[in-house]
């Protein structure tokens, strides 16, 4: 059987999120238990964490032997699961099934040491919104430019603080995008703290401080669109 969730969206945005998360008060959740190999070193990447609304855990391990007999173990482990299935994205090999509302997926990439390992549950059946209405909350509140594609929507917790980050692509210039946001940051409340062109005129950082919360917001050309970055820091 063939496994049908989206994988390479998982796989990426596993193997991107390589800064520990140390939730400080995130929604309780009973996440399914995920084994390690034995021997492994097991590390945690987001102890939780929800991308395009979607909540996540993810761990990372690295393991001294191959991913041919790591990808056995979990073989193994899926066999009697619900929806189980095998599939790659490149390199990476990639094993899930279903878990109740999540899907869990195991994802194993062989590196000179042996197998680096990413452990991957997303809550993707719960019932309640439609998926239209989660598209819906995907990017709201920041003023994105007119004309803007959310690429994505990513929520996290720190240690006393939770972070939001919103990454969009459009075809403005950068210094139109700038123009843009500091109007709109302004009329929603914040105050620009700075305001820098940098790397002659091919990008731009902004800073907003409203009360406690900041927002940095990076602004880039990429070949012939330009990615906005905001970074919202929100004290508990």
């Amino acid at each position: 059987m063939r496994f049908q969730w989206p994988l390479r969206w998982l796989v990426c945005l596993a193997w991107l999120c390589m800064g520990g998360l140390a939730a400080a008060a995130p929604p309780p959740r009973d996440w399914p238990a995920i084994p390690s190999p034995s021997g492994a070193r097991t590390y945690w990447i987001a102890e939780y964490m929800e991308h395009n609304t979607v909540p996540m855990q993810i761990r990372g391990f690295e393991s001294g032997e191959s991913m041919q007999e790591i990808s056995r173990y979990y073989e193994k482990w899926f066999a009697d699961k619900t929806g189980y299935g095998v599939s790659h994205v490149g390199e990476t090999r990639v094993l899930g099934a279903r878990f109740g509302v999540y899907q869990v997926t195991v994802q194993l990439r062989a590196v000179p040491s042996g197998t680096a390992g990413r452990l991957v549950a997303a809550v993707v059946y719960e019932e309640g919104e439609s998926a239209e209405q989660r598209a819906e909350r995907v990017g709201k509140g920041f003023p994105r430019p007119p004309g803007s594609l959310v690429i994505s929507d990513t929520l996290s917790y720190d240690e006393g603080q939770r972070n939001r980050t919103i990454m969009v692509t459009n075809g403005m210039s950068v210094e139109t995008n700038a123009l843009y946001l500091r109007e709109q940051m302004i009329r929603l409340g914040w105050s620009l703290l700075q305001d820098r062109t940098v790397e002659g005129g091919e990008r731009s950082a902004l800073v907003f401080r409203r009360g406690r919360e900041e927002m940095v917001v990076t602004i880039a050309r990429r070949d012939d669109t330009y990615l906005v970055v905001a970074s919202q820091t929100t004290p508990d």
